[in-house]
């Protein structure tokens, strides 16, 4: 008996010990038996659902060579990917980027640890894409047709974002013309991307980043670029964001001072600071009248946010310069979509209000600069004016270096600055005031967006959105097309010379894009990236070949084409079809996953 009793409080002893250590861990995860690794972390910033994290087993654990590869579903894309031992010591573990959605995922981690090899498979369910949803919406995100994908391109990653407004954006907007600024714009943020099978790989939570009762939180989320140092910049009303792929808020910064409503571009640069297209607020204009500009000034500022410097275009430009701007499809100004004004020559007035409509003089949106880059070999910004319908370089000292667009309606100082067109053997070439030239394939950009230097190249590549093309509508709606287009200039004689182009004969009218786009060379590949953003927004879609008529009034249909550089013929081209009613694409990017795991 004795001996049964001294048993049972052995075991009793035994069971509290446990019960004891237990309750000190509490509900901590523990690290499954039989596994080189810890535990898994869903989404571990609770920005990004399509990402985890593989823990270590302790703080003390080294692991080195690590690389993560994700298995495709059945005719999907290869995911492989490097990551440094730094990024694992960063994270708290291995990263792992690019899950597939409502899917019982799984994936390979493969290190060395202790000059061994080692790795295992994990299996993970992952939540589906779930967005902000509203009215007239037919799926949970865009539909994407892969068309064409060649071989070389297979491994590729595209960023795309689209914006569409939902029944909680009105509380803080208001959409009328009496509305000061560019205040007005909020929508729900859609951040994806995708693989070149056509499946998304990675989403933002925008519940997470977007608040449409926050002032600072609200905002059209636009301008997304990928830093040096993998992370992504993007701005957002009256504010601009730094995250990580991994979904972690690197820094929330407010814009300074006297500055409001950024939008299209935050652009980090080789001098390590963020370019930001902003406006002002209770600006004084030279009459005396206090204004909130629209859409023209360009802010430099460093990481912690502090400002650097700021590009006044009011002073710098010519804010009366009509030229461009009485020639745009009234259906179309700025986001100001109104299909009923479709084809309709824009009418410009004096009488016009204060506020983001397009119109001339300070406090209208007489610029709308729509992107932004840096040259640090002459410490020059490049920017692309849609309502100006120019690319323009501007100095340190604030001074224009050159403007490439048709000669009309610049004056005085400005005239001097605009370049002359010539051909590939440096022949002027014989052009109108209006831009059409003679017996050329040369064009210049109209309404354009972005405009970016190409350090390989020595030259800029636009997105040639073409509406107002030689500063007039065309009798038919349907002779409008958009371009791809990559410029050489040069600044010494003061010249232009268009080196490729694609989209105006391709495409046609298919590929027109009233708003939005993007143009940009890939240093990666040597190859060039596009993305017909808006194509089919007055009802006809894209359509690989043949031109397709799209049944739904205001159903985009996007085009992304990536071209080997110097070629017509595009090695990917993929159709992104809109979700929702007037659901928008903005740009298109390339995403390298290995950088970005550094």
């Amino acid at each position: 008996m004795l001996k049964k009793l001294i048993l049972a409080s052995a075991v009793s002893s035994i069971f509290l010990s446990g019960l004891a250590n237990a309750s000190l861990e509490g509900m901590k995860p523990r690290n499954l038996p039989n596994q080189p690794l810890g535990y898994i972390i869903h989404d571990p910033y609770d920005n990004a659902p399509l990402t985890a994290v593989v823990t270590l087993r302790s703080a003390s654990q080294d692991i080195t060579d690590v690389r993560v590869s994700i298995k495709p579903k059945n005719g999907g894309a290869e995911l492989d990917y490097e990551v440094s031992a730094s990024r694992v010591k960063d994270e708290g573990g291995v990263p792992i980027f690019g899950l597939y959605p409502d899917h019982m995922n799984e994936f390979t981690v493969s290190f060395k640890e202790n000059g061994k090899d080692k790795s295992h498979t994990y299996s993970m369910l992952t939540p589906d894409v779930v967005n902000v949803f509203g009215a007239n919406q037919w799926d949970k995100h865009p539909i994407i047709d892969v068309k064409k994908v060649d071989k070389e391109f297979k491994d590729r990653l595209y960023f795309i974002n689209w914006t569409g407004s939902d029944g909680k954006t009105a509380q803080l907007t208001h959409n009328t013309p009496e509305a000061h600024g560019a205040f007005s714009w909020d929508g729900v943020p859609g951040f994806y991307i995708l693989d070149t099978a056509g499946d998304i790989r990675w989403y933002m939570d925008a519940k997470k980043t977007h608040d449409s009762k926050h002032y600072e939180k609200a905002g059209y989320a636009m301008g997304m670029n990928v830093t040096d140092d993998g992370n992504m910049v993007w701005v957002q009303g009256q504010s601009w964001k730094h995250m990580t792929i991994m979904g972690r808020m690197v820094s929330e910064h407010s814009l300074p001072g006297f500055y409001t409503d950024a939008s299209h571009e935050g652009i980090e640069a080789e001098n390590g600071n963020v370019f930001i297209r902003g406006a002002a607020k209770n600006y004084e204009r030279p009459d005396g009248k206090i204004v909130n500009t629209v859409r023209d000034h360009i802010l430099e500022v460093d990481k912690n946010g502090k400002l650097v410097d700021v590009w006044d275009l009011n002073k710098i430009l010519d804010p009366m310069r009509d030229a461009a701007l009485k020639s745009l499809d009234a259906g179309a100004v700025c986001l100001n979509i109104d299909l009923d004004k479709a084809g309709k020559q824009t009418e410009i007035t004096s009488d016009a209000p204060m506020g983001d409509i397009h119109g001339i003089e300070t406090g209208r949106n007489w610029a709308h600069v729509n992107s932004v880059d840096y040259d640090p070999t002459d410490d020059s910004i490049i920017i692309s004016s849609r309502h100006q319908s120019a690319m323009i370089k501007i100095g340190r000292d604030k001074e224009v270096k050159w403007i490439m667009s048709p000669r009309e309606g610049w004056k005085g100082k400005l005239a001097s600055k605009v370049l002359t067109p010539v051909d590939s053997k440096g022949k002027k070439l014989t052009c109108s005031e209006k831009g059409k030239c003679e017996n050329t394939d040369f064009d210049y950009v109209y309404t354009p967006h972005t405009a970016y230097k190409v350090d390989e190249k020595g030259t800029y590549t636009v997105f040639d959105n073409g509406d107002g093309r030689y500063h007039e509508q065309p009798a038919f709606p349907t002779d409008k097309y958009s371009r791809l287009v990559e410029y050489k200039v040069d600044p010494k004689k003061m010249t232009v010379q268009q080196v490729w182009e694609y989209g105006k004969d391709e495409l046609g009218y298919k590929g027109y894009s009233p708003v939005t786009s993007i143009t940009k060379y890939q240093a990666d590949k040597n190859s060039m990236l596009g993305y017909f953003a808006s194509a089919g927004l007055y009802g006809v879609g894209g359509g690989y070949g043949n031109l397709k008529m799209d049944e739904t009034t205001g159903k985009v249909k996007s085009i992304l084409t990536e071209h080997k550089y110097g070629a017509k013929e595009p090695s990917v081209y993929i159709e992104i079809n809109s979700h929702k009613l007037f659901a928008t694409g903005y740009r298109a990017q390339t995403i390298n996953v290995t950088n970005m795991m550094k």
